[in-house]
């Protein structure tokens, strides 16, 4: 590990470090999960480079040339959208998988070989470091340098000082004229190394030695050796036998495989992919440097509180002179590249370790683009696991951007300043997502940048609505709870929203990146998914447009592994912090909580560090019940309106059927969002999460009315039908769905309030200084506590409420897993137009379409043609009975062969282009005909069955000729030589 600044003049022992208000290991730092967030990318990262390294090193050029020629020779044009692609592949994937299985190469065992040995590698690097770092040639054993043992006792009272549980071992670099030391090792055998100057220096400056192997002692107290130098020996086994390879054969696909045309064509994919190799050597190596820098002080802190003095600490940042301009600049970036703090911010947090509390912009945006990155090499995780991707994903992007807001909610609380939003930390994990998928091949696949990429801030506004709302949830808790640690609200604070952007990333992989090529989906498409009959022309009209386009967004997957079940959580949690509030009578004048006053010892709580939020549940509960009210209301109209429709006898029944199901879903989210929106509005602390819960009470309320309305009407009829269809659909969509819509809209909300506040404070203060209306005050509102008999049934309601939703989504849940319709086909919603291939392509796709198999297939006819007009001469020539019953024999045989001829034929590709398909189509039909021609003379021969028979053999022979003439003329095969 680094060491403290240790250029100081001499002196005598000082005093103890003055030590930080308040105690910086309240909560989790976060650093360990950023660890994990860089071994989970470095081995994602060489599962997926590997075997494309391999394959390319050792694959046949010739069969890896046919395995993309079938692609092309499909019809995949690689110029186009993904979309497009997506729908092209779709389109033959049996004659596509045959292809492709044809030409596969498969070096699974090598793959594993490579890999088994990288890790081995990265075991044994991890083992050699502290051996090489104590090496006889360089250090020496504390018992040969201290010769008097004056410092093994002061070694053996620092030991015992910190608690270790096993003693280090020191050694010196007696070379080292330096006054630092370094703490390595593994966890068992932990190891100290103490440079040359400092052991000499340990008697005049003794305040000094104990100051630096306090702080080298506190790195093997918080474990940071482990797991540091785990990740060092990844890294360095990873660039070395991964990414090194993996960059040269990338840069020989990108400039010298193949021809200039195919480079040219596979270009943007492959570059994209160069870049995001790059991407990822930037955001491990600098993730780590901050996550070193971090522990740094964490170790300085923990010295500091073991008695460390802060002479050290004082010397070095004395030292710092303070720049400004460009130069100040620089010295930032290039404190970025360093593994130790500056001096000045290390003795400004051993008063105030605010720097471990504060919510800074790059870390944020480099996990983002580390966890963008780790999608990109997790793309060979089957679908069936996409929820298990998602929530590892999640887990680490908001599990990093949640710690690190929790730990500044609370710094600001005790340090009575301003909440942070935390709309700021999901917008910087946005943007490193964005510029993931920017520069990675993800969205823009083989394009240079995706057509819209504004699509993309889907991701930004679901990590901007979780952040926000796990700030806000954050200080919820924080002033209410009384436990002895906040770690266990914190970890349910962070599992709430990390499900919450797992089901937005599930919709996003499953259904909404399409949308980075614009909207693919046809209305008719999209209501024909939903398997009801009966459905009119794509021209329906408005409102089948909308519920196409509501039925398309996130939360609307409504099987259990699409996660749609946590948007509940969003206002079930905050519900509980106000019950929890007001049962415990919010902390104002209680006792004192357990875990402030571990945070805080010997120090008297403000306000600021307790107390409960500024109302209690019974003002969201009166919202959400007008609300549902309000829902109700809608709910009951809409039904009406649509007993009575007329839709016409033609094509009514599916309409109406999907009426009634997406009818009142978009009741339900209007009511919610509504009910959001009013609240933000009105609301200060908490504005979101109190938004929520009123919107989540309208959910349940409206979803309550709407099984209560349509079972009555549930009599005979669609509404019987109706009925079944709803119940399966509805609460997974209010819940899923509408909280997401209701959060949005408390953003609307809340820009209102803050807008129409900044306009009442601009006419108030206009009217002061024109004096036509006497100055006004607004006087604090106080908030009267209800009577207990109300209280008590307020409780019992949010109560019933919380469990309600519970019970209901764990009902639906097991009923939505086989009803539900995520499982409609996204091929089937897809606009399947495409634009016509350039020139270049098309002549690539008809040289593919032979090369892969077409020429053999054509040639296999010839072949059977040929073998059976040897048998038709052979026939003709015939002058005994026994030898023509022989040839007879023999026409059966090829009329057989033939027969396979054509069947095979069939199952191959299409022919790229309407002019060649249609060549292609005469060819197969007329070899169809022949061989029915071919059995009738072999079966039933005569001069008529003769003559037909060499008539259909003489069109087929004709087409093939066509066909061949086609084919040289595209430039797909070599003409015949004259």
């Amino acid at each position: 590990m680094s060491v403290v600044p240790t250029d100081t003049a001499p002196g005598a022992a000082q005093p103890p470090a003055a030590s930080a208000p308040y105690d910086e290991r309240v909560l989790a730092a976060g650093t360990t999960l950023r660890f994990v967030l860089l071994l989970a990318l470095l081995a994602a990262a060489g599962s997926s480079m590997i075997p494309r390294t391999v394959w390319h090193l050792l694959a046949s050029s010739e069969k890896a040339d046919m395995a993309a020629a079938c692609f092309l020779a499909a019809g995949i044009d690689p110029s186009v959208s993904m979309n497009t692609s997506f729908v092209q592949s779709g389109h033959q994937p049996a004659a596509l998988a045959e292809c492709t299985a044809r030409f596969a190469q498969d070096f699974t065992g090598v793959v594993l070989g490579v890999g088994t040995s990288a890790l081995a590698a990265a075991l044994a690097v991890y083992w050699l470091i502290p051996v090489w770092r104590t090496r006889r040639s360089r250090v020496v054993p504390l018992d040969v340098i201290d010769v008097h043992g004056g410092l093994r006792p002061l070694l053996d009272e620092l030991v015992t000082l910190t608690g270790l549980d096993r003693t280090p071992r020191f050694v010196v670099d007696p070379a080292s004229r330096t006054t630092g030391a370094i703490a390595f090792g593994r966890p068992r055998r932990p190891v100290i190394r103490l440079d040359g100057g400092l052991v000499a220096t340990a008697d005049t400056e003794r305040a000094r030695f104990r100051a630096v192997v306090l702080h080298e002692l506190a790195h093997l107290h918080n474990k940071d050796t482990g797991i540091t130098y785990a990740t060092v020996a990844l890294w360095r086994v990873f660039l070395v036998l991964v990414l090194l390879p993996w960059a040269a054969v990338g840069t020989d696909i990108l400039f010298f495989r193949g021809t200039a045309d195919i480079r040219g064509l596979f270009a943007p994919f492959n570059t994209h992919a160069q870049v995001l190799g790059g991407l990822l050597v930037l955001a491990v190596y600098l993730s780590r440097l901050e996550i070193v820098r971090h522990r740094e002080i964490y170790a300085d802190l923990m010295a500091a509180r073991w008695g460390a003095s802060a002479e050290p600490w004082e010397g070095g940042a004395a030292q710092q002179r303070s720049e400004g301009g460009w130069r100040e600049l620089f010295v930032r970036f290039a404190g970025l590249w360093h593994t130790h703090p500056s001096p000045a911010l290390r003795r400004a947090s051993l008063t105030d370790p605010k720097a471990l509390f504060a919510l800074t912009a790059l870390p944020l945006l480099l996990a983002g683009l580390a966890a963008d990155i780790l999608v990109w090499h997790l793309g060979a995780v089957p679908d069936e696991l996409l929820w298990l991707k998602a929530l590892l994903v999640a887990g680490l992007v908001v599990g990093i951007g949640g710690v690190a807001l929790w730990r500044a909610v609370l710094y600001a609380l005790l340090a009575g300043r301003p909440v942070p939003s935390g709309w700021s930390v999901g917008l910087w994990l946005g943007l490193g997502v964005v510029v993931g998928e920017l520069t990675g091949p993800r969205a823009a696949m083989n394009q240079w940048l995706p057509a819209h990429p504004e699509a993309l801030l889907i991701l930004v506004a679901a990590l901007v609505l979780v952040m926000t709302w796990t700030g806000q949830n954050a200080e919820w808790w924080l002033r209410t709870w009384r436990g002895r640690s906040p770690g266990p609200v914190m970890l349910a604070g962070l599992a709430v929203p990390v499900l919450a952007y797992a089901s937005v990333l599930y919709w996003w992989w499953f259904l909404g990146e399409v949308l980075t090529d614009g909207w693919p989906f046809t209305t008719a498409g999209v209501l024909a998914s939903y398997n009801l009959p009966g459905l009119p022309p794509p021209d329906i009209g408005p409102l089948w447009h909308v519920v196409a386009v509501v039925g398309f967004l996130p939360g609307t997957l409504a099987r259990a592994g699409s996660l749609w079940w946590a948007q509940v959580l969003l206002w079930v949690l905050p519900l509980l912090a106000l019950i929890v509030a007001s049962r415990s009578g919010g902390g104002s004048g209680g006792e004192r909580p357990r875990w402030l006053t571990r945070t805080l010892p010997g120090s008297i709580a403000s306000e600021s560090e307790s107390g409960a939020p500024p109302y209690g549940p019974g003002r969201l509960l009166a919202a959400g019940l007008a609300g549902g009210v309000v829902c109700s209301a809608g709910l009951a109209v809409a039904l009406a309106r649509l007993r009575t429709a007329e839709l016409g006898a033609v094509g009514a029944t599916g309409p109406l059927r999907l009426a009634h199901i997406m009818g009142p879903v978009l009741v339900i989210c209007a009511a919610t969002a509504l009910t959001a929106a009013v609240v933000a509005a009105l609301t200060d602390s908490g504005w979101l999460t109190a938004g929520l819960v009123s919107a989540g009470i309208t959910a349940l309320l409206g979803v309550g009315a709407t099984y209560a309305l349509m079972r009555a009407d549930a009599g005979a009829g669609p509404g019987t039908v109706s009925w079944s269809l709803s119940r399966d659909v509805h609460l997974p969509y209010a819940v899923g769905l509408g909280t997401l819509v209701a959060g949005l809209a408390a953003f609307v909300g809340r820009g209102a309030g803050l807008f129409w506040r900044w306009l009442f404070r601009r006419w108030l203060v206009s009217g002061r200084r024109t004096g036509s209306r006497p100055a006004a005050r607004l006087a604090p509102v106080e908030e009267r506590s209800l009577r207990p008999v109300w209280r008590r049934a307020v409780r019992v309601a949010a109560i019933g409420a919380v469990v309600a939703g519970v019970g209901a989504t764990a009902l639906s849940v097991d009923v939505s897993e086989s009803h539900g319709q995520s499982s409609r086909p996204a091929a089937l919603m897809l606009d399947r137009s495409a634009p016509a291939p350039s020139a270049a392509v098309s002549r690539l796709q008809h040289q593919a379409w032979a090369a892969a198999g077409g020429l053999e297939r054509i040639q296999a006819l010839q072949a059977a043609e040929r073998g059976y007009s040897a048998a038709f001469t052979a026939g003709g020539r015939s002058t005994t009975d026994a030898g023509f019953l022989k040839v007879m024999d023999r026409m059966k045989t090829t009329c057989g062969e033939m027969d396979r001829a054509a069947r095979r034929a069939k199952t191959y590709f299409s022919v790229p282009g309407a002019a060649g398909q249609r060549m292609w189509a005469r060819v197969l039909a007329r070899h169809r005909a022949m061989v029915g021609t071919c059995r009738s003379l072999a079966t039933r021969p005569s001069a008529t069955t003769a003559k037909a028979a060499g008539t259909a053999r003489r069109n087929a022979v004709d087409s093939v000729d066509a066909m061949l003439y086609w084919l040289a003329e595209k430039g797909a095969i070599r003409p015949k030589s004259s």
